[in-house]
C-alpha cells in the first residue's frame, strides 16, 4: 500500500504586512484655536446685460420647440427640406439630408424632453431626445439669435 504525502511547498507562507495606522484629528487640542482655510477670492462682477434670467430662458424654450417638431418631421420625410431653408445654415442643411437619406421609413420620429441653456446672449444650446426608427438617441443643436430671430447654426443627431 503506498501512502500518499502532500506535495512539498516551494515558498514558505508570507505573513500579512503590518499595517500602520496614524492617528486622525477631528477636533482641536484644548487650547488650541480653530483654522479654517482661507476664503477664495471675490468672482469677477458680471454686467447686467449679460445675467441670463429665467424669463429669456422659457422664451427661448418656446421659441425653439416649433423649430426642432419642424426639423424632425423634416427628418421622417414628413415635409419638404425646403421648410428649413429660412431658418438653417447650408451645413445644418446638408447634415440633416444626409441623416435623413439615411433613414428608413418606419415608425415616425418622435420629439422627447428638450433642454435649452443659454451659454451667452443670443445663443442658445439644445439637448433633445428623440426616438428615430424605435430608438432613443440624442439630438444636440446650437441656435444663434440675429435680425430675423433664430439661426440654426450646428447640429448632431446621436
Amino acid at each position: 500500500m503506498t501512502v500518499l504525502q502532500d506535495p512539498p511547498l516551494l515558498t514558505p507562507p508570507v505573513a500579512p504586512a503590518a499595517v500602520h495606522l496614524r492617528p486622525a484629528r477631528y477636533e482641536p487640542e484644548p487650547g488650541e484655536a480653530l483654522s479654517s482655510p482661507p476664503l477664495p477670492p471675490p468672482l469677477p462682477a458680471v454686467p447686467a446685460e449679460d445675467i441670463i434670467t429665467t424669463a429669456q430662458s422659457v422664451a427661448a424654450h418656446r421659441e425653439l420647440v416649433p423649430v426642432l417638431r419642424v426639423a424632425v418631421e423634416v427628418l421622417d420625410g414628413r415635409r419638404p427640406p425646403a421648410h428649413l431653408d429660412p431658418i438653417a445654415t447650408p451645413d445644418v442643411l446638408r447634415y440633416w439630408r444626409a441623416a435623413r437619406q439615411a433613414l428608413r421609413r418606419g415608425t415616425p420620429t418622435r420629439l422627447g424632453r428638450m433642454r435649452v441653456c443659454l451659454p451667452a446672449p443670443d445663443v442658445a444650446e439644445v439637448a433633445a431626445v428623440c426616438t428615430v426608427e424605435g430608438r432613443v438617441r440624442a439630438l444636440a443643436a446650437r441656435f444663434e439669435r440675429g435680425g430675423r430671430g433664430w439661426r440654426w447654426t450646428a447640429v448632431r443627431l446621436g
